[in-house]
């Protein structure tokens, strides 16, 4: 919302390039759900601490046939849906009526074909296409190490026979992760699993053209980076083909259910500049040992372990999120994969009763604004980092752009530019940081900005339209979508000003 309020006592000068550096597809932003909610498996539900790596409780397992989260999923469309999670490495799959007693004594937890059907017909009604987890785990290894794809095979096949939404198929997850959750013995060396992969990749483009073969689903930690690394091996091996996709975790902290920390979830502590900026540290680095292949994090949230209570499901993630998705794709990762759409702490969507958290209404404004087209980065003369900078084409096209504003400030942060912004959408907490309810113009923000986007009454309603050419002013801990118009779009300069 624009105001003018208040003395400019300060300006800072925010040039705003033309030049653009990378180009999305419109699923930038995708979604998992956890394999250990869809079988009701080791989910993180109220207890804390962990067991090989998962929650100690069993929880009851997602009903994927419930209206309400098919009615909060669809508005994020397109995007993909990731099936995975650590017991994806756990899973036996009995989709046929012949199956072995094998299958069930390696394996903790069988995928059946009346689950499958469901979860595929959820992704087909909220249009997702669907990225799988297959297994890696020592289950399905034989006694030298090696993967063993006859359990993969029958899924695979099963899939593009059936044609069915599964558009990638990704080997293991956080493989590098496995001497911590499957014992040491267990471990998967670099080299290992390049041999693992070239047989995998081969495999899906034998029995399922066109979908793409992903991995290693890597941890990166933000300290210490990747534990018991296997990326660097990988990426050199040449078992990638050209589409094939590099992929990797990535959380900023970890939240207080693990005992295991380089940065424990605080209030905070993550809203500083340069622990934000450390995702953009281990995404270079990535980059170049893609070496032009395509990059996807196939799993990030707001706090490892299921999220922080009372923290990543509130205001305070948001500010996180949206930063972190803006340092992406300006560092060409092409896919984002949030944990979750629903479940834990860090789900978008409460796990119970589908309830949209302030992610939520930060991930569905980003895919109603922001376009496809990345800018470079804002060059600021007398820079205050706490003030972060975000353009993208906007997604309605019509030669206009978006900018991201984000004021990690306890103070408001007055921002003036050459030319009138179009639509002002400013989300501010409605009671501080952990606030779960946030406000779009001053107004408490409600599902009918979802429900009935783009009507009249909701522009009126939340006062989209209501700016002026030369000052909006964001209140502390807020972030801003502003839509320029032509005029802006060509504008080279803005302005920035503190109170």
């Amino acid at each position: 919302m624009i105001r003018r309020t208040g003395k400019i006592n300060r300006i800072f000068r925010i040039t705003l390039p033309e030049a653009r550096v990378a180009s999305l597809p419109p699923d930038f932003i995708s979604l998992t759900i956890d394999v250990s909610l869809m079988l009701g498996g080791h989910w993180w539900g109220g207890s804390k601490g962990t067991v090989k790596g998962v929650a100690k409780d069993r929880v009851e397992a997602l009903d994927w046939l419930d209206p309400r989260l098919l009615r909060f999923a669809r508005p994020l469309a397109p995007a993909m849906l990731r099936i995975g999670g650590t017991e994806a490495d756990r899973i036996g799959y009995r989709i046929k009526k012949k199956w072995s007693a094998t299958l069930v004594a390696s394996h903790e937890f069988l995928l059946q074909k009346g689950l499958w059907k469901r979860v595929n017909t959820f992704a087909r009604k909220a249009k997702f296409d669907i990225l799988f987890v297959i297994g890696a785990g020592p289950g399905n290894r034989d006694g030298t190490g090696a993967w063993l794809s006859a359990n993969a095979r029958k899924l695979i096949a099963h899939a593009a026979k059936k044609n069915l939404p599964v558009t990638a198929w990704e080997l293991g997850n956080e493989v590098n992760g496995f001497p911590f959750v499957h014992g040491f013995r267990n471990r998967v060396s670099g080299s290992r699993y390049a041999e693992d992969f070239a047989v995998f990749s081969r495999l899906v483009h034998e029995l399922h053209p066109g979908a793409r073969a992903v991995g290693p689903g890597s941890s990166v930690w933000p300290v210490i980076g990747e534990p018991n690394p296997i990326l660097p091996t990988f990426a050199r091996s040449g078992a990638l083909m050209p589409t094939d996709i590099l992929s990797w975790h990535y959380y900023p902290q970890q939240s207080s259910r693990g005992r295991i920390a380089d940065r424990r979830a605080t209030e905070g502590r993550l809203l500083v500049p340069r622990r934000l900026d450390s995702v953009k540290k281990r995404a270079r680095s990535l980059r170049l040992l893609a070496d032009g292949r395509e990059i996807w994090m196939t799993e990030t949230g707001h706090a490892l372990y299921g999220g922080e209570p009372g923290l990543s499901n509130t205001h305070c993630s948001s500010l996180w999120w949206l930063d972190q998705l803006g340092l992406l794709a300006r560092e060409g990762t092409s896919r984002v994969f949030r944990q979750s759409l629903a479940g834990a702490d860090y789900g978008l969507l409460d796990q119970t009763s589908f309830e949209p958290r302030p992610d939520y209404y930060a991930t569905f404004l980003w895919k109603r604004l922001m376009g496809n087209e990345v800018f470079r980065a804002p060059e600021v003369v007398g820079p205050d980092r706490r003030l972060r900078v975000y353009r993208h084409s906007s997604a309605s096209g019509e030669d206009s752009s978006c900018l991201l504003l984000i004021n990690l400030r306890d103070r408001p942060s007055r921002v003036t530019f050459e030319g009138c912004p179009r639509e002002c959408f400013v989300i501010s907490p409605e009671n501080g940081l952990r606030s779960r309810h946030i406000l779009l113009n001053e107004v408490p923000v409600e599902e009918d900005l979802i429900f009935a986007w783009g009507k009249k009454k909701t522009i009126r309603k939340y006062r989209i339209h209501e700016s002026d050419e030369s000052l909006t002013q964001l209140p502390a801990y807020s972030y801003a979508f502003i839509v320029l118009g032509p005029r802006g779009q060509k504008a080279e300069q803005a302005g920035v000003s503190q109170t």
